[in-house]
This record gives structure tokens, sequence and C-alpha cells, in this order.
């Protein structure tokens, strides 16, 4: 143990900096020029880089840096030394509770002194380090000399109570002060994250804290009056350590005390366990709401879920969950009623850029030829009404029938296109309802029928064969998780397979995988552990080592992967960005039929046959080569396709869109000035922002001179083609096909399911941000995303024919993603999770 210093030694801290004040309290680096408050203890700490209290000092040389470490550890030493050296002091010397933080050195905890039972009460706090200044100083200014008044240096209020109150003002927590507005979110989070501490860890701290001093006390004098059974008796009891006294008061020692010994261990035991069991209680009431409810699993996803359990977390326990009554009545309808008020809002501006029809097929499993409709423009999708299959009846009549209702809903004069998916039934109806109304045209879903692209790709003979082969690889390491970890550890990590918007994608985006990783699955396949294991003697785990080997089999893969890439990734991008934009439909579309062509020459045939199948409708359709005729960030470039089928389509989207027939005339006559770029199109502005601002915003600011020509652009450039593709299922549309359900139950299902709906949008086209709750290792993720999703990747984890028994295969993620364990003392599971008693 070092020496005590003599009394008149210097701090050898002083040579390293320049008190600034009187009291010695700050301190200017000389190296850094940093002035730290607490005096010179915080200045070494500053130089010695030891974090928690203050920044470090990255200017300072490493000598100073050592030398300062050893005289913190010495100056530790030496305090501890003096703390034991007198037997005869009054009181424990801790720091004081946070009614007195506003002191920057902590001095001598009180000891209340009980009149009836005589016994002082020694309240266990968090033993903090000699010098501590308390965070919350550096954000504001004490306004008297006990400091019970703190001046905040954002918003200047004055908040009374100490520094405790006013870091809760500054972590904006309510109930006992303002909120400050004008703290940056650095320091609101600091905060936060210090008074989350306070409430929550500081009694279990405090706890061991003080038992690690009770063992470390050398001094058993009164421990051994205690075991001889003297009159002077400790005991426990609750969170404090209650000290009886007569005269002078004397420091304890529990060491020697068998019996308090072990109360004080199992306490520590208590504390420890506690906290466990309370976070199993309620990860285990939350997996019981989410199984009792059947609510899906994707919920633990939901940005709500989230957002509601943080805000229960700061209501406390004193909070009550809002009543079935309250949910089903006010609640629901506050919500539908601010929904509608929004959809008001944007109906406003359906005259100006017009609107388009969505009609999407249901996707719940009980229900799958139900119909929902959407309308969609520049502000957004908003849902409208669902129908049950039985009303539709597979007839194109019955869905002409509703389609014409809802154009009528919304208004025909605002609707521009109706969009569905590219199957017979929705192009009859589409024809009949272009028929009746002869302003508006039918479209075919790109995404849709993208899709299905994709899906006769699949059907060419040698892809099919290609993806058949491939399948085998996945199958074989999926299937084994001691070979699925050891695939990891050569893909550094990186799942093989990967789920998409639909099956035929994933299994292209898979293969495009396999074929980014085939150096890591080649050196997999010819490793010493492949080779020494039990499936390199199968004959399946030979198959697969072969196939991987084979050169002609990659050539094969990476020329289907260059074949389908083309659509792949217009899908992709889709499903990336929400939506395609019906100004870009055009020009994507004949780029990736160019590409196609390219990549096989002669063997492209049946790869184009499959495009223009589903694709040509969409390629030709008026619309899109209207859009991509008005779109200035291509009329205006050099290589621009001006085809015949191109001014078709601009006359015949004249003369649907535009009914009185002057005006017809004069949109053809302006579209000279637009094409030769005169008045308001060729001013320097409008040529610079051609390709920076949107195309129908572009013509509303630049278009004015020819308002005729300017009407139809922006309404044909302010469409979108697709239907949105993340709904996923519903739980409450099944209650609209109940026949015999009474008219309350139904309106109350109805207006369920327009929420839902609605709320599901919004979070499609608004992607939520990652929170801090959100903290999983990306490999469990990962995995766990390939689990949820195994419908988008059948064949590539299981074979088709293949029926696995319970238990005749092991798990492929049994060792990535494990259950929790509640178990009793004796080690038997709480609950069984299979239902096998």
């Amino acid at each position: 143990m070092a020496p005590p210093r003599s009394s008149g030694s210097t701090d050898p801290g002083w040579e390293h900096g320049i008190s600034q004040d009187e009291k010695k309290k700050k301190v200017k680096c000389n190296y850094c020029g940093k002035v730290v408050s607490g005096g010179i203890y915080r200045l070494k700490q500053h130089l010695a880089r030891i974090s928690g209290e203050v920044t470090f000092c990255r200017k300072a040389p490493e000598e100073v840096c050592i030398k300062m470490k050893e005289n913190l550890v010495g100056s530790q030493a030496i305090k501890k030394h003096r703390r034991y050296e007198d037997d005869d002091r009054a009181s424990f010397d801790l720091p004081s509770n946070d009614d007195n933080e506003e002191t920057d050195e902590p001095g001598d905890s009180k000891v209340k002194e009980g009149e009836s039972d005589k016994c002082s009460i020694i309240c266990a706090t968090p033993l903090r380090s000699p010098g501590y200044v308390d965070p919350g100083w550096e954000h504001g200014v004490a306004q008297d000399a006990r400091k019970k008044k703190v001046k905040c240096n954002y918003c200047e209020k004055i908040v009374s109570g100490g520094i405790n109150r006013f870091k809760q003002h500054l972590a904006r927590i309510p109930g006992e002060v303002s909120s400050c507005k004008m703290a940056p979110d650095e320091v609101y989070l600091k905060m936060k994250e210090n008074m989350k501490w306070h409430r929550t860890g500081r009694r279990q701290q405090s706890e061991s804290e003080l038992n690690s001093f009770l063992d470390n006390s050398d001094h058993d004098e009164a421990g051994e009056e205690l075991a001889n059974g003297g009159t002077e008796v400790g005991h426990l009891l609750g969170d404090q350590l209650l000290v009886p006294h007569k005269g002078r008061k004397k420091r304890l020692s529990n060491c020697s005390d068998p019996e308090t010994n072990h109360l004080k261990s199992q306490r520590q035991l208590t504390v420890s366990e506690s906290k466990k069991n309370c976070d199993d209680d309620v990860i285990l009431a939350i997996s019981k709401f989410f199984y009792h409810s059947a609510v899906p699993l994707g919920a633990a996803n939901s940005p709500y879920f989230h957002q509601m359990l943080d805000l229960i977390s700061q209501r406390g326990p004193e909070w009550k969950c809002p009543s079935l009554h309250l949910l089903s009545g006010p609640l629901l309808q506050e919500k539908r009623a601010m929904i509608k008020g929004q959809q008001l809002e944007t109906r406003a501006t359906w005259m100006v850029t017009g609107c388009t029809i969505l009609a999407e097929r249901s996707t719940d499993l009980d229900d799958p030829n139900g119909l929902k409709f959407f309308v969609s423009c520049p502000r957004g999708t908003s849902f409208i009404s669902a129908v049950s299959g039985s009303d539709i009846a597979e007839d194109p009549h019955g869905v002409f029938k509703f389609l014409d209702k809802i154009v009528e809903e919304v208004g025909a004069e605002n609707v521009v296109q109706v969009v569905t998916e590219n199957s017979p039934l929705f192009r009859a109806a589409g024809k009949l309802l272009e028929e009746k109304m002869k302003n508006l045209f039918w479209m075919p879903c790109a995404a849709y029928s993208m899709d299905l692209v994709l899906e006769d790709f699949l059907k060419i003979n040698y892809v099919n064969e290609g993806v058949v082969k491939a399948q085998k690889i996945t199958q074989l390491i999926y299937n084994h998780s001691w070979l699925l970890n050891l695939a990891k550890d050569f893909t550094s990590g990186d799942e093989l397979v990967s789920p998409a918007t639909t099956r035929s994608a994933s299994t292209f985006v898979t293969l495009g995988r396999l074929l980014d990783c085939r150096s890591a699955l080649k050196r997999l396949f010819q490793s010493s552990n492949w080779i020494s294991s039990r499936f390199s003697h199968d004959c399946e785990g030979q198959r697969v080592q072969n196939l991987v080997l084979d050169l002609s089999f990659w050539k094969a893969i990476q020329s289907i992967a260059k074949a389908v890439d083309p659509v792949l990734q217009m899908l992709l991008k889709l499903d990336r960005d929400g939506g395609i934009p019906l100004h870009r439909v055009f020009y994507d579309l004949h780029q990736a039929k160019l590409a196609i062509k390219e990549t096989h020459d002669g063997e492209a045939v049946p790869f184009i046959a499959a495009f223009d199948s589903h694709l040509g409708s969409l390629l030709h359709h008026p619309l899109s080569a209207a859009a991509y005729f008005f779109n200035p960030s291509f009329r205006y470039r050099p290589n621009f396709l001006l085809l015949p089928e191109i001014v078709c389509a601009v006359n015949e989207c004249i003369t649907h869109m535009e009914p009185d027939s002057g005006r017809r005339v004069s949109a053809s006559m302006q579209i000279v000035d637009f094409v030769s770029a005169k008045d308001n199109f060729g001013t320097e502005l409008a040529v610079n922002t051609r390709t920076q601002l949107d195309p129908a915003a572009w013509w509303q600011q630049h278009g004015v001179s020819c308002p005729e020509l300017q009407k139809i652009a922006v309404r044909v450039l302010s469409q979108s083609c697709c239907i949105p593709t993340k709904l996923g299922q519903s739980s409450v549309g099944p209650t609209l096909r109940r026949r015999h359900c009474n008219r309350l139950a139904r309106k109350l299902t109805t207006d369920l399911h327009f929420v839902h709906c609605n709320l599901r949008l919004h979070d499609y086209e608004v992607p939520a941000t990652v929170t801090a709750n959100a903290a999983i290792s990306s490999t469990v993720a990962a995995s766990s995303d390939v689990i949820f999703l195994d419908h988008l990747l059948s064949g590539w984890l299981a074979s088709p024919e293949e029926q696995v028994e319970d238990g005749d295969r092991e798990s492929p993620f049994a060792e990535i993603v494990e259950p929790l364990d509640f178990q009793h003392e004796g080690g038997a599971a709480d609950i069984d999770y299979f239902g096998n008693g």
C-alpha cells in the first residue's frame, strides 16, 4: 500500500494544468486546452484517459498518461487506508443522495437517528468516485448558493428542485417538471440514459457497493463484539442497514458474522434473480398475448408495436390499458374519421392530377377471390373498400359491376385509368369498363405482369434444369445444421437463399446469390471438414460436391442469370421503391427487351416470347407511350425514340382525356411548342430542371403557355401502374363475408378493415426507421426471415416430393434460433412449446 502523502505535498496533476478559479474546481489542460470541471482529480482522469466521467485528452504524451494512471491508483489506495485507519469514526463516508447532488465533491452522508428506536439508518447509495460532478451541470447554471435552482442553457427556464429535477427537464420526463423543447437531441438522449440508470439501477448497484465496502473493512472490533453476543446488534431490513447505537457509533464488519453474511449473499442473489425473473415475466406475457390471440408473429416487427411498448414504459405501472369498448368504439371511430379527413384533403387535388383506381385480389387464405380497391395519386395511395369473392363468382361482368361502382364513387371525371392484374378475367372486365367510359383506360399491373414473365422463364427447359440442380445444393445444406454452420464460415455468415416479393423472384434472386457464393462453396466442398464428415460419403453429398465443382454447371447458371436479370432488376426496384412511375415504364421496358436480345442472340426467342406475352400490352399501352413522350428528361434527349406508335398514343390520350373538341385542337397545336422548346419550355430554368424536377411538377411550372396540353400532360405523368404488394394478410377481412352477422358487427368489421389497410399503406409508402428495440443480430434476423418466408423459397429448403415427419430431420435453424429457457429451480421447463406434455 502506498504511504500517505505529507500535508504539504503538491498534487502532480498541477504540472499539467492551470487552475481557472479560486476554488480550483476548473482546470485547463496544458495539452489540448480543454477546461475540465471537477478539480485536479477530474483533470488526472482526463489525462489518464479513464472513460465514464470526462473526455479523453488525445494530445497528452504517453508518459503523462501512464504517470497519471499510476497516481490515481495510488490515490485510491491512500484514501482507502485513511478510511480504515480511524476506528472511532461516527458514521460511514458514503456519497450523498440525489437530493444533495448539487455539491461538486461527495461529502459524508448524514446518519438519520430515529428517536423511538434509537437506530441509525444508512441508505445504500451508489459509491461514486471522488470529485464526481453530475453531467447535468454541463447544461445549466446554479442560481443560488445551495444549487436548488438551476437555469437551463437552452430555454433559459429556471428549474426548482436541484440537479435531479433539472435533468428531468432536459430528458423530457413528464410529471414533475415541464420539458425542454430546445435542448439538442444528443443532450436529451444523454440525460434520458442518465435518468434511466438513476431510476432502475440505483438501488441494485448501491446494495452491491455497500456489501463490498463491508467485506473490505479490516476493523473487527465491532464485528467481534457482535459475534460474542454484544449489546450492539446490527441487522438488515429491506433495503437499509439498521445500526443500533449507544453513545459513540461504531462501524460494522459483517465478515465475522456468518448469519449476516448469509443474509447479505442471499440478498445479492435475490436482486440478480429478481431482475432476470422480471425480464422473463415480461417476455412470457408478451408471447402469451401473441399465441392466445393468434396475432401474426410478424407484428413483432411493427413500428407501432415498439412505439406502444416505449410509451407504456414511460407512463409506468399506474397506466391502464384501454377497454374493449374504447378500442371498438370511440378510438376506432376517431382513427377512421382522421383517415377520412386525410382522404378528403387528397381528393381536392384529383381535379388537377387525376387519379388511378387499383383493384387487387385479396391475400386472405379463406377468401382468395375477394377484391380490394384503392385510389392512387401523387399524394399517396388510400384504401377505399373490399368485396367478397362470392359476390364476384369469377365473372367478368361481376368484376365490371364493382369497378364501375368504385369509379362512380371516386368521380368519373377524376379517374385517368384503372389498374388490375393481367389475367383474362380482369382484361375482359377492363374492356367492358373502357367501352362504357370513354374518358379512361384499363392497364395491367406492371408488377403482376413482370412476375408472370419470370414464371414463364422458369418453364424454359434449360432454365428449369439449372434451377433444379441448384436447389439440390441448398436442400443439402439447409437440412443439416452442422453443414449450414460450416457453410456460413465460408460465406462470412451470408445466407445462400434469399426471399423476394414473389416465389419466382425469390428463385432467381437465390440463383444469383449462389452464383456470388460459388467460390466459397467450392472451398467448402474441398475443405478438410467436409472431406472428414459423414456427408461426403453419402450419395447425395457426393452428387452435390460434383455439381459444385462442375464448371459447366456454373456457366449455365451464369447464362440464366444474364437472361432474366433485366426483368428481375425492374421487379426488385419496383418493390424497393414502392412502385414504378408511369413516365418510366415505356423506357425501362424497352431497354429490358433490348438487353434480353443482346444477351442471348438466337437463343433469346423463348425469353422474348414470354416478355411480349405479358409485358407487351403494358409496353405498347397509350398511357405509357404518351408518358414517355411528355417526360422532359426523355423527350429532349438526342436518342429519343420518336416511333409512330408514340405519336398515335399521344393523340389517343388527347381524345380520351379532353371532351371538348376545341380544346383538343388547341392541345394538338401546342405539341409543336413543347417539342421545339419554345416560350416557357425553352427558358434557362426549364432546361436546367428537365432532369431535376418530377415531370408532372415540371409541366405545372413551365407549361403555363400551353394550358390545354399542360392539363393533359400533368394528368398522364401523375399516374402509377402498380398495385401495393406489401399489405399482407388481414385477420379482419373474413368477417366481411359472414352474411348472418348483424348490422353493427358488419359495420365494426368494415371500419377495422378500413383503418387496418390504410395504416399498412402508410407504412408501405413511408418505411419506419430502425429503433433501438430492434437491436438484434443480423444473422439471426436473416435466418428468421428465411423461416417465416419459406413459402417464397419452396424447393430451395426441401424438395417438393419430400414429406418429412416430425423428428425425422434436424431443424436447419436449430443452432441459430433457440427458444427461451424458462425453468424451475429443479431444472424442468415451465412451458412445453411443442405440446408433448
